[in-house]
């Protein structure tokens, strides 16, 4: 009689034949795992065993599950040792099955354009573009790939359950950095190439502008990061320069045609501008500069005379400001709509300016602050660059100064008061700018740390001493390969800790130890083991950061055409094309960073470090675990190893998320959808800034890799921007070394009103409101583009007074 034919139920509800060689076969692979020569006539036993249980099956079909089970069974009762390997093996089948399903439930929410935190994940692209589909693919294929076959299996599985979080892990197999300081200077002079050809030295601030934009665009999709100009206001100067010798030049030739009656008139203007270059008048409508220069061309322009020259002065510096202002206008509008990258992504884009005192410099960056208050197209407030005023004494701050511009805010900015320092006109139309675009943000160069044996002040080239920053605040400056410089170096990669579970783990475990124990002595051993696991996982980060270092270095020149071909990354033109990177990228630095430093003090102490003095401290001494760390690393490989308060985007609710799968709910420490970003005090405490300030600008000192401290302002700051200044000078006194300051920028859709809206616009009453915030260090132009959780962190952060 012919038999029934025998099927088993899967996973996914299916109906399959039952096929018993699969048995066996499963069955040969664990006793081969386990290095053991199976019994034939065993295993068929087994099998036959199992097939008599699911042809005597009542119920249907027997689910695989059950059939694996009884393999188990089987293995266990024939030989413990093979049926452990069989185990092992099922359990990795199965999560590599969660993986596939995980991804495609991953790629089903991108194909959908759900609202999730995948396609939110960066607030700077537009994901629901097709480019944009295509990255957010590419980004969740790549991350897969990275940590099955690139990451070591500890460092996966570290990041996998959430103990570390290895940041851009999609760019991870590209072998690229993350970001770097442009030495725009050098690049000029010598001018650069493109995939498609070569760019001379530029020859007007148009010209020096607009390239600007182009080493932007161009190196932004050889990194992964952030880009940034270390000093704006010295590279653009010469620029500046040139249009006023061309705009002078050029009123001389007409004024000589002119005379003569005739446009045919040939008139030497290489004579005349070599002239004027010697003269080096200065860039002016003076008088008293207008007679130097009268006396200077007088022989060689025939019939010049002083009043005509006076005329021709003021004309050609007028015509200049302008030429310099549409630069920076176009420099502002480039940057906020030229595309680098799928989604519609722009540039990631900083630039560090305020310490160049020449006249040209100052123009560039007074236009600069000018069109970036007026706006884009239809006054929109710019996302990009974004902008870092260096705050250095005795070039643009003073307590001087600070006292004479507080006794008279509007005549100080009006320009009716004499200062000092040369620039701190500079810095009061910042913080007016900021009053009114959020930014520029503020990098104080005398705060000890950020200081710089090298710079003086006399030197023409003292910007490459100068500390500069990434908009997000990523700090590349002390080089244990080098010089100490922002210039022509980045950042390598960066892993973040998940701080909270550190504290969650030392706290359960004292609390273990000392059942019966005091408060005192519980929050006393759970500071000990807090800091123990702090020094272990920063070890732990310290050597996947080598790792990929390691992997990093084995990239080829040719990978990276622009950034190594023009020597963006200093050291990259002495290499081939099929050159390793090897050494070139050493100067680099590598971050261990940290998230949730508030959470973690209240899971240790039921309050944070706003107003927990043990709990401040037991933080301050964390990180300084983890620089210990750092030293010992940095001294072990020779590389620019640095602790970072992670600015965290996407990760800000992924570590919350897994910790409470694991442990639930605790109150206070993961009850939100976010963890408080690296070492700031909860966003929901009532501070003020002078107390917020003052708190964390201590942390700035031990977090070399980078840092922010910000402060959160009501109402419409443009109304009272002499506040700002006090803000400043709060920062420079108390030692902050890179601070922003944020205020509601609302603007409505429907009718462009612009001010603090609350529900509706109180011009045309539309709901339709774009609503500007600062995310990590940049903007974005509407909330609505930020995942759950800083949505969930920005709808909490509380205003400072």
């Amino acid at each position: 009689m012919e038999q029934e034919e025998l099927y088993i139920l899967k996973r996914d509800g299916s109906r399959q034949l039952f096929e018993a060689e699969k048995i066996r076969s499963a069955i040969y692979k664990a006793y081969r795992a386990g290095g053991v020569r199976p019994d034939p006539s065993s295993v068929d036993v087994i099998v036959a065993r199992i097939e008599s249980v699911a042809r005597a099956h009542k119920e249907g079909a027997l689910a695989v599950e059950d059939i694996q089970d009884m393999v188990e069974q089987a293995l266990m009762a024939a030989d413990p040792f093979i049926a452990k390997k069989y185990i092992i093996y099922r359990e990795w089948r199965t999560v590599e099955r969660d993986k596939r399903t995980r991804l495609k439930h991953t790629m089903d929410g991108i194909v959908k354009i759900e609202k999730n935190d995948t396609n939110l994940s960066n607030a700077n692209m537009s994901a629901y573009t097709p480019s944009g589909q295509m990255m957010t693919f590419a980004s969740e294929v790549t991350k897969d790939y990275a940590r099955k076959y690139l990451v070591s299996n500890i460092y996966s599985r570290a990041h996998e359950v959430g103990d570390i979080h290895i940041h851009d892990l999609d760019y991870y197999p590209t072998k690229t950095t993350t970001c770097v300081q442009y030495d725009l200077e050098d690049l000029y002079e010598r001018g650069f190439f493109t995939k498609n050809g070569s760019v001379r030295t530029p020859q007007s601030i148009q010209s020096y502008a607009t390239l600007a934009t182009i080493v932007f665009q161009t190196n932004q999709n050889e990194q992964h990061g952030g880009q940034a100009i270390p000093a704006f206001d010295f590279f653009m100067a010469p620029g500046v320069r040139k249009t006023f010798i061309k705009r002078l030049v050029a009123t001389f030739a007409l004024s000589i045609r002119l005379k003569s009656g005739d446009e045919t008139t040939e008139v030497d203007e290489k004579a005349i501008a070599d002239r004027i270059r010697e003269i080096h008048p200065r860039l002016s409508d003076d008088k008293a500069e207008a007679e130097r220069l009268y006396e200077g061309l007088k022989d060689l322009i025939p019939g010049v005379d002083l009043p005509f020259v006076e005329v021709a002065l003021a004309e050609s510096y007028r015509q200049t400001r302008k030429d310099t202002h549409q630069a920076m206008e176009g420099f502002i509008h480039n940057l906020n709509t030229m595309h680098s990258r799928g989604g519609n992504q722009v540039v990631f884009s900083s630039i560090n300016y305020g310490t160049d005192t020449s006249d040209e410099g100052r123009m560039v960056i007074h236009e600069l602050l000018q069109a970036t208050m007026e706006g884009l197209g239809h006054g929109e407030v710019p996302i990009f660059p974004i902008q870092i005023f260096k705050v250095k004494d005795g070039i643009n701050y003073s307590d001087e100064d600070f006292e004479k511009a507080s006794a008279d805010f509007d005549a100080a900015l009006a320009g009716k008061i004499q200062f000092a320092t040369p620039n701190f006109d500079l810095l009061l139309e910042s913080c007016y700018t900021t009053a009114k675009a959020l930014f520029p943000n503020f990098v104080f160069l005398d705060t000890p740390f950020n200081k710089n044996d090298l710079w003086k002040a006399d030197d023409p080239k003292r910007y490459l001493y100068e500390l500069a920053t990434m908009g997000c605040r990523t700090r590349v400056f002390e080089n244990v390969r080098g010089v100490k410089s922002s210039v022509g170096r980045g950042n390598l990669s960066f892993t973040s800790i998940n701080m909270p579970r550190l504290a969650i783990e030392a706290r359960r475990e004292a609390e273990e130890r000392y059942p019966d124990g005091d408060k005192k002595t519980v929050r006393r051993e759970a500071r000990r083991r807090f800091l123990d696991r702090v020094r272990d996982m920063s070890e732990l980060v310290a050597d996947q950061l080598y790792e990929r270092y390691s992997y990093q270095r084995t990239a080829l020149a040719r990978q990276f055409p622009f950034m190594m071909g023009n020597d963006v990354w200093k050291g990259g033109k002495t290499l081939e094309s099929n050159d390793e990177v090897g050494d070139v990228i050493a100067t680099g630095t590598l971050g261990i960073g940290f998230i949730g430093g508030h959470n973690a003090m209240v899971a240790i102490y039921g309050e944070g470090h706003a107003h927990n003095q043990e709990a401040w401290q037991t933080l301050y001494d964390a990180i300084e675990v983890m620089n210990d760390v750092v030293r010992e690393y940095k001294r072990k490989y020779e590389l620019n190893y640095s602790v970072l308060a992670t600015p965290a985007e996407g990760l800000s609710g992924r570590f919350t998320r897994l910790d409470r799968k694991r442990y639930g709910i605790i109150p206070g420490v993961n009850d939100l959808d976010y963890y408080v970003n690296s070492f700031h005090v909860d966003v929901r405490e009532e501070v003020t800034i002078a107390e917020k300030i003052h708190l964390e600008a201590p942390f700035h000192a031990i977090t070399g890799g980078g840092h922010i401290t910000y402060v959160e302002l009501d109402g419409e700051a443009k109304k009272n921007p002499a506040v700002l200044l006090k803000i400043v000078k709060l920062m420079h006194d108390e030692g902050i070394g890179y601070g922003s300051i944020n205020h509601p920028v609302d603007t409505c859709r429907r009718c462009g009103y612009k001010g603090v809206i609350f529900d509706k616009c109180p011009v045309c009453s539309s709901d339709q409101i774009a609503r500007l915030r600062r995310i990590t260090g940049y903007l974005t132009g509407s909330l609505e583009c930020w995942n759950s959780a800083k949505q969930a962190e920005e709808h909490d952060r509380v205003k400072h007074c």
